[in-house]
């Protein structure tokens, strides 16, 4: 059981930020992680079902590994494909990162205003209200869908025009400035990419990442479980659906000496 992999799922980038919060925590764990690059963005483009039929192939190709546990990095997958993949995988624990964020967002939140930034269908879904308020049924939310943000992180503008991120990403926390939120939530494991321009922009907001909270569940049930592997040399898989070179240029922003190569 200890030789076996966490798997990591996401539509692209976004997923290095959880793989990097396990490699911080959980040094030993062995990891393969998918990024379905060919079909990137999910969350301002794609229906339900097609979102679904995607997800449900990918996990194709990660379940050719054996794992011990599987994280959903993507918040446009966990609200719409979460479930699908919990009912043909009933043997692979399955973790996802909308509820943790939410429990997280309504645990520290002070006054109970809370903004999310997430992807079109993430918003659409009601998931994060839904969670939140199962926690906090005073709890006011103020959710802002970010179209634009995947496509330019995914394309490296952060680090080639941070002037021109920080212009996209002020759009769209201008109206929660108004709101008097003392807590937001990066719905999408991208955005924790630009954490700290998030933080410069909202000064005193405390930032909840969904690409984070998901690793102390992670570690409870590994720990429960006694399936905490403790290996010195452990074994990281990368693999993309589309282009592996491009992919590397950004990941190697996020994850030293890495090395990218093609799902089959």
């Amino acid at each position: 059981m200890r030789k076996k992999y966490i798997g990591v799922f996401d539509s692209g980038l976004g997923g290095l930020t959880t793989v990097s919060e396990i490699i911080r925590q959980l040094p030993g764990e062995n990891i393969v992680f998918l990024g379905d690059t060919a079909n990137i963005p999910y969350g301002s483009s794609k229906s339900r079902e097609e979102i679904i039929a995607l997800t449900m192939d990918n996990m194709e190709k990660l379940s050719a590994y054996d794992l011990k546990a599987l994280i959903i990095a993507c918040n446009t997958a966990d609200c719409n494909a979460s479930e699908s993949v919990r009912r043909k995988y009933p043997n692979i624990p399955v973790f996802a990162v909308i509820a943790p964020a939410a429990k997280k967002a309504a645990e520290t939140s002070e006054n109970h205003r809370i903004g999310i930034l997430a992807t079109d269908s993430t918003v659409a879904s009601g998931k994060y209200e839904e969670e939140i308020c199962s926690c906090s049924r005073d709890s006011e939310i103020f959710s802002v869908p970010c179209p634009k943000l995947v496509p330019m992180i995914e394309t490296g503008v952060f680090i080639d025009d941070p002037g021109q991120m920080k212009k996209v990403l002020l759009e769209y926390l201008e109206p929660l400035k108004e709101k008097d939120i003392d807590t937001l939530i990066l719905g999408c494991t991208h955005y924790d990419i630009m954490r700290d321009m998030v933080s410069e922009i909202l000064p005193g907001v405390n930032i909840v990442s969904s690409s984070r909270c998901v690793i102390e569940d992670l570690k409870q049930y590994l720990k429960q479980q006694k399936k905490l592997s403790r290996t010195q040399k452990a074994k990281r898989i990368y693999l993309v659906t589309s282009d592996p070179k491009r992919f590397t240029r950004m990941a190697s922003l996020l994850i030293n000496d890495i090395e990218i190569k093609k799902a089959n």
